[in-house]
């Protein structure tokens, strides 16, 4: 069973960007989709999930044993739960967390298998998603709906000299620029 996606931003915002009036429902069921849809686009091109929710069991793995510090996937973290180290649970209170950037800091080098349950995401809620990224997914959708009318085909005309072409990108340039201080850095 798939995991329910809360979109980045609401259907009335997407339909005043949109100029659709909130009193025509006639394309609400294509919007909410494209809604989802988009979001979870966004969150595979940042490597990071927009709207918090619980991570369960993410695995590490230290063969070496050599660093102090595990990095999790997903940042900031609004909550750490548990972390166990080869079946061991480890005191939370004895680790330093860079909650900011999902940095954990262990006084001894971490080994083996660890295992870390947390709470991440950029925004706790959908009402506090950054407005770029509640623009961007809107430029997108935007994209999306005019593609849909052009068959993705666009055309240039300088004279009596014209070309056509299929565009191809994966995410809209101006949705991207607005994404893209969002991607995930691995340190």
């Amino acid at each position: 069973m798939s995991e329910i996606i809360q979109p980045a931003c609401t259907l009335g915002d997407l339909k005043n960007y949109l100029k659709i009036s909130g009193d025509d429902l006639s394309k609400d069921a294509l919007l909410n989709l494209l809604l989802e849809s988009c979001t979870i686009a966004a969150e595979r091109y940042m490597g990071r999930y927009i709207i918090a929710r619980d991570i369960t069991e993410e695995p590490h793995d230290f063969e070496n044993g050599k660093s102090k510090y595990l990095q999790l996937d997903q940042y900031p973290v609004f909550e750490i739960n548990e972390i166990v180290q080869n079946g061991e649970e480890i005191a939370l209170s004895s680790l330093k967390a860079d909650k900011y950037n999902g940095l954990i800091k262990k006084g001894t080098p971490w080994r083996g298998a660890v295992l870390v349950s947390y709470k991440a995401g950029i925004a706790p809620s959908q009402g506090s998603v950054p407005a770029n990224i509640r623009l961007a997914i809107c430029q997108w959708i935007a994209a999306m709906l005019c593609d849909q009318e052009s068959g993705g085909v666009k055309s240039e005309t300088l004279g009596d000299y014209s070309v056509s072409y299929y565009d191809d990108r994966q995410v809209p340039a101006s949705s991207a620029m607005l994404l893209e201080s969002y991607r995930k850095v691995n340190l």
